[in-house]
């Protein structure tokens, strides 16, 4: 699917000379540790978003790719038990480079990211259905 961003964008050959915290999206979509899967299709309804990121109180509990939810599951289950299994995650301060590595290990167009701590959400690296560079958040591209 090539999904073009709507927010500002920055070109990949742009991208790949800086850090992840450069081209990330500071204020990813997230959704309560508590939500339901009724709340993660909602979030889905938008068809840019491509992964539920679960998060409580900034700390992220995990993340669901909208292709790993089961149409058939009852809305009211919790969210948190479709957890991806090894989420790849990323520090802001990582080069673009590994992150695309990290995508293309991964097979994904997204990845998390988080403070060293490994649990302290930062963002969310989405690299467009082209592959041909990162949406970002339209006030950080100064």
């Amino acid at each position: 699917m090539d999904d073009p961003c709507t927010s500002p964008r920055v070109e990949l050959d742009d991208g790949l000379k800086r850090l992840v915290g450069d081209v990330m999206v500071k204020r990813p979509k997230t959704l309560p540790a508590e939500a339901t899967v009724a709340d993660l299709r909602r979030l889905f309804e938008n068809p840019r978003v491509r992964t539920a990121l679960l998060v409580d109180s900034g700390a992220l509990v995990g993340a669901i790719d909208r292709e790993s939810l089961d149409p058939l599951v009852d809305g009211s289950e919790r969210a948190d038990s479709h957890l991806a299994a090894n989420l790849p995650t990323i520090e802001p301060e990582a080069t673009v480079s590994a992150a695309v590595e990290l995508l293309r290990q991964a097979g994904t167009r997204r990845l998390v990211v988080v403070d060293a701590d490994g649990v302290t959400l930062r963002g969310l690296v989405c690299l467009d259905g082209r592959a041909q560079g990162f949406c970002t958040d339209a006030a950080d591209l100064g």
